[in-house]
């Protein structure tokens, strides 16, 4: 599947701080993220335009704030784009390449699903094998893909006994509570268990011989179900 043009892959995960070892924070340790930060550009100064999801699929998926096409009301509003306004995957399909999405497509507005994808799927990376993720491409397309992870959400996901909460760090704002300190040590776990996701993600690209060509970008929709985390600000 060899390609002049660069394929582009988008990590997206789902309710995640950035609590990781290349952002200092070293309570767990998240070596597959902190590759990806060190071969490439690492944002200290980042911002969701909305906190909570469906609003910011719909600005990360346009390039618009969701306030100027409509869609800023979270599982409400289905407004019809404005002419002329095009999502990020059909500019990828006008280009000749290949889109595929593995995740959510609740984008808040009216639109035709095939015409941004020619694969969707269910959350989670399926091992690019049988047409899931980036397997469809065809040899002389390159691809656009998202590969949604349940990030934050990753809770029922979880095995063996996890960080301890007496362990972890409380934010100020917080107050040092037990149900505060098992939700961030749960989050903690998360952010492990994606870490490892994303190490499966990077070594099937490297064993399709697509690593090199691929630009990778990680980022998520919003924060950990914690208040000034998500929802609030």
């Amino acid at each position: 599947m060899s390609n002049p043009r660069p394929n582009v892959l988008w990590l997206f995960l789902e309710d995640m701080n950035p609590w990781m070892s290349c952002y200092g924070d070293q309570t767990v340790q998240t070596p597959n993220i902190d590759a990806l930060a060190a071969s490439g550009v690492k944002f200290d100064r980042a911002y969701q335009t909305s906190g909570v999801c469906s609003p910011s699929r719909s600005a990360t998926i346009t390039g618009m704030y969701q306030t100027t096409i409509g869609a800023h009301n979270h599982n409400s509003s289905y407004p019809i784009l404005p002419e002329g306004i095009k999502t990020i995957p059909e500019y990828f399909r006008d280009a000749g390449y290949y889109t595929f999405n593995e995740g959510k497509t609740h984008y808040n507005f009216v639109f035709d699903l095939d015409v941004l994808f020619n694969h969707h799927g269910s959350m989670d990376f399926k091992g690019a094998e049988n047409g899931s993720d980036w397997s469809g491409c065809p040899q002389d397309q390159p691809f656009f893909g998202q590969i949604q992870l349940r990030g934050g959400k990753s809770i029922g996901l979880l095995k063996g006994p996890g960080i301890d909460p007496a362990s972890v760090p409380v934010p100020s704002f917080y107050p040092d509570h037990e149900i505060i300190r098992r939700e961030i040590a749960l989050h903690y776990d998360c952010i492990s268990h994606t870490d490892r996701q994303v190490g499966w993600i990077l070594e099937r690209l490297e064993e399709d011989g697509l690593r090199e060509n691929t630009i990778i970008f990680l980022f998520s929709d919003h924060g950990m179900r914690l208040p000034r985390h998500k929802k609030s600000h």
